[in-house]
């Protein structure tokens, strides 16, 4: 007997596992809307901060070296003040932020 069965038919018969479909990303509404919250949220804090990361480079760049090499840091790593792989890099292991 020559029974023909869609492609669809099959998927739906087969385990999940070997089915093309288990590779298809699930809609998630709320995890997408955490995600852009997120997104948002930082956006806001970034924009927020601005002022105080300006005031602080000025002061920052207002030091002499002996100053900067007081708070340990260089005059070529005032930038990177606010660049959260430096300041992890130079956290103590005690946790406490510079």
């Amino acid at each position: 007997m020559n029974m023909r069965v869609a492609k669809e038919e099959i998927a739906l018969m087969m385990p999940i596992s070997l089915s093309h479909y288990a590779d298809e990303p699930r809609f998630d509404e709320q995890t997408d809307r955490k995600g852009l919250l997120n997104y948002v949220m930082q956006a806001v804090r970034y924009v927020r901060d601005l002022p105080l990361r300006h005031a602080t480079m000025i002061e920052l760049s207002d030091m002499t070296d002996r100053e900067l090499a007081d708070i340990g840091i260089q005059r070529n790593e005032v930038e990177r003040v606010f660049d959260a792989e430096f300041v992890a890099a130079r956290r103590p292991l005690g946790g406490i932020a510079l």
